[in-house]
């Protein structure tokens, strides 16, 4: 590189001379000191592959692109381990190969690329090693090129240049690109042997590379029109194939109904963007229509281009701390994966942050996610991040999450309209997390099945086929339905079986003819018919028929091991019908061993035990499968009871501890709260004085913990003090109030079509009642024995399921 400069002769005349301003090569060792991980030096070095493969869309199709990296085995030696990625590509040939490697010397990625060796090829080859050499060539040439950069010998020669090998191949029809690098650093040759920094290897790939990954068939669920199909390229380390990570969403088919309206699981995103003038040589874009040359590089090849954001948003089958969030892509590649930022509202103005999502219980684990691909958007050079400072980054989160916070009332109080973005729409359907249909969330009658639903995803990505459609998902919410419905009506009706409404239908025998009228006199022998002998049961049938009258508990589904034996997968009914051991004695429950290690076991959910002493048939389930297995290890030695309560405890969804309870309770609070402003906003300032001095001191301590710079005084008069209110606070307000609270307005409970005032009296009582017996558990720390803590969740059931759920 030289720079012209003028220079004073003697006797005053100018001349030009150069200074040599070409890098030491000693900078390409100092690159390999920036902290790249072994999976993002694979990553770079692989995203020429990528390139390559979407450059080309005329590809034999008899010939799948693909990529091999090898790894050093775990008993290779320092002296001959390598790194190598080979691709079945093109080539490339000597201009271009010349080229490219300059491209990465000076730092320029050209348009529509990943890497095309730009400045992250020389930062991982620098990591991994000191010698990088590169092979190229391509079908009917005679021989492949290839160039070694050996970092040693740059910098004890002081000199870019490196000598251009021509090497004879056997076979013409040959093609495509391998790097190879050897004398790896050590800590780099050391890390690579590790098993787990392979594994890691693959995962981190299988997930950066998903979409490129995957096959020309969408993700599963997703629209089947062709818009969000893979490119299916395939992937090897060490002759293993990487398998893309695919979300466990939602069938777009599924719904759930807000305010009227259907709104699907999944939601597509295809935005159409101005176009702009692209750099074909460093790939900036350029909103303006008048320019003549890059504004970053100066090069003149600026092309129209278009621009688009295109993807989708969905719903996650399973709850997750940190498995969650929106991938956004630059041409295939994922560059922020599971980002969460779009989940926090930011006020440009006064820089205020209100992080919206996930706070429903449990309010650390979220199940929002997406694919958003935005190629027009900056990037840095390491690929972790796009330039959120850019305008093309801002244009993206405006469109999909909108300017104003996305909970309407949140909306509200900062003066914006309700929010419809795409991401606003789907937050506002999902966001809470309610068992049964309403939500999509799988529950057990009672409760959620959050742990259940997570082990289920679980099996979804190790790619157990009856995993991967969201019915076993599904079917636990409609069985959640129909045991909270057979809770609530007192019991499931069975429907009249044919011929009940005769004597053939019970008997078994053939219909009798209609009797001719008796002579007189003649007395009336009624027919003495035969018993036919009933036909034997075999056990399979047993078991089908407890099946059929049956319905899965999906909270008591998984894998269980106890006294050292292997895992043993189990699934348990709760039968309509009673269920008879071998020799047809009836039982409360009973359970065998299916065909391998499954086990199976069918609970009499009608038993005595359980209609009148209220006993949970689960416990009778659990108690089944600890005496099996007991039986199935011939241990006598070990309690029953120490092998129930291993058991149990393998079935986290079971729990009733006070911090779940007191999570439960929080999120009843937040729904009723909710429901609460907009109808005491009608007469705030008579809704406020009918509060007690302790409510309304309780309330604006809330208020200053959650919302410092709320005006408190501006919040009693119009209303807002609502989300700030105790248990106790709206109890007292629906005793002195009820006509505000009834009748579907923030209790489903009835009040005016009572004319008794004894019956009005009773149902306010009754919800009253309910919000100070959780508003007493909430706001008393002390330790709370097992009877108390059956009383307060049985309280959070009965009240949960009287608050009206909003958008129905």
């Amino acid at each position: 590189m030289t720079i012209g400069q003028y220079d004073e002769e003697p006797g005053g005349e100018a001349r030009i001379s150069e200074l040599d301003l070409t890098p030491s090569p000693r900078l390409l060792e100092v690159l390999g000191d920036i902290p790249y991980q072994p999976w993002q030096c694979l990553a770079e070095l692989v995203d020429n592959s990528f390139d390559e493969f979407q450059s080309d869309p005329d590809r034999d199709a008899t010939e799948p692109p693909t990529i091999h990296i090898t790894l050093p085995k775990a008993t290779s030696g320092s002296e001959d381990a390598q790194v190598c990625v080979a691709d079945n590509g093109r080539g490339m040939s000597e201009s271009t190969l010349e080229n490219a490697l300059r491209a990465g010397f000076s730092g320029n990625s050209r348009y529509g690329s990943l890497g095309l060796f730009g400045m992250g090829f020389n930062i991982a080859t620098a990591r991994l090693g000191n010698k990088t050499t590169v092979r190229t060539t391509r079908a009917g040439d005679e021989f492949w090129l290839a160039v070694e950069i050996d970092l040693r010998s740059l910098q004890h020669r002081e000199s870019f240049h490196v000598p251009l090998h021509r090497e004879a191949k056997d076979d013409p029809g040959l093609h495509g690109t391998k790097i190879t690098v050897s004398e790896l650093k050590s800590n780099m040759f050391e890390a690579l042997k590790r098993p787990k920094t392979v594994t890691t290897v693959h995962q981190q790939l299988g997930r950066v590379y998903s979409y490129l990954l995957r096959n020309r068939s969408p993700v599963p669920e997703l629209p089947d029109d062709g818009t969000l199909a893979g490119l299916g390229i395939s992937l090897y380390i060490n002759t293993k194939r990487v398998r893309p990570h695919i979300p466990s969403v939602w069938s777009a088919s599924r719904s759930v109904k807000r305010h009227g309206t259907d709104v699907n699981a999944v939601r597509e995103i295809d935005r159409k963007l101005t176009d702009a003038y692209a750099c074909m040589d460093c790939g900036y874009w350029h909103h303006h229509f008048d320019v003549a040359k890059c504004v970053e590089c100066g090069s003149e090849r600026l092309e129209l281009r278009q621009r688009k954001m295109h993807g989708w948003l969905g719903v996650q089958r399973y709850l997750d701390e940190s498995d969650y969030g929106i991938d956004f892509l630059r041409h295939g590649r994922k560059i922020l994966s599971g980002d969460k930022s779009l989940f926090t509202w930011i006020d440009l103005d006064s820089g205020e942050t209100l992080t919206e999502y996930p706070i429903e219980i449990p309010n650390n684990q979220g199940r929002l996610v997406g694919e958003i691909h935005i190629d027009h958007v900056p990037v840095n050079y390491q690929k972790t991040d796009f330039d959120r400072s850019s305008r093309d980054w801002h244009e993206t989160v405006r469109y999909l999450r909108g300017d104003g916070p996305m909970r309407p009332k949140k909306a509200k109080e900062r003066g914006f309209q309700e929010n419809e973005s795409p991401l606003a729409i789907l937050f506002k359907a999902f966001q809470e997390n309610d068992p049964g249909i309403r939500c999509l969330i799988p529950g057990n009658g009672t409760s959620a099945t959050h742990k259940l639903a997570h082990d289920w995803g679980n099996q979804f990505h190790r790619g157990l086929p009856e995993y991967q459609s969201d019915d076993k998902w599904y079917q636990a919410v409609l069985a959640h339905e129909e045991a909270k419905n057979r809770e609530t009506t007192g019991g499931e009706h069975t429907p009249p079986r044919p011929g009940d409404d005769d004597l053939s239908g019970r008997t078994g025998l053939d219909p009798l003819p209609p009797a001719e009228p008796p002579t007189s006199g003649e007395e009336i022998q009624p027919p003495v018919p035969s018993e036919p002998e009933p036909p034997t049961e075999t056990e399979d049938q047993r078991y089908a028929r407890y099946r059929q009258h049956g319905r899965r508990l999906h909270d008591l589904d998984g894998e269980i091991t106890a006294l050292g034996m292997g895992k043993r997968s189990v699934t348990v009914y709760e039968t309509t019908v009673s269920v008879t051991d071998a020799t047809g004695d009836p039982m409360p429950a009973v359970a065998r061993v299916t065909a391998g290690v499954d086990l199976e076991v069918y609970v009499y959910g009608d038993h005595e035990i359980f209609r009148e002493f209220g006993r949970d048939p689960r416990d009778y389930a659990i108690m089944e499968i600890a005496q099996v297995l007991r039986a199935l290890a011939r241990n006598t030695d070990t309690k029953f009871t120490v092998i129930a309560a291993d058991v149990t405890r393998q079935f986290p969804d079971q729990r009733t501890t006070s911090s779940a309870l007191r999570d439960r309770a929080e999120s009843c609070l937040r729904r009723i709260r909710d429901l609460t402003g907009p109808v005491i906003a009608t007469a705030a300032a008579e809704m406020w004085a009918r509060l007690s001095n302790e409510s309304k001191l309780q309330a604006e301590s809330e208020a200053a913990r959650v919302d410092p710079r709320l005006d408190w005084l501006a919040a009693t008069q119009d209303g807002r003090f609502a989300s700030y209110l105790s248990y106790e606070a709206i109890a007292s307000l629906v005793r002195n109030v009820p006509t505000v609270f009834m009748d579907n307005k923030v209790f489903t409970a009835a009040w005016a079509s009572w004319t008794a005032d004894e019956a009005r009296d009773r149902q306010v009582g009754h919800v009253a009642r309910l919000l100070e017996t959780i508003g007493g558990f909430v706001s008393d720390p002390s330790y709370k024995n097992r009877r108390e803590l059956a009383m307060t969740r049985l309280a959070i059931d009965t009240l949960d399921d009287i608050i009206v759920r909003t958008g129905e």
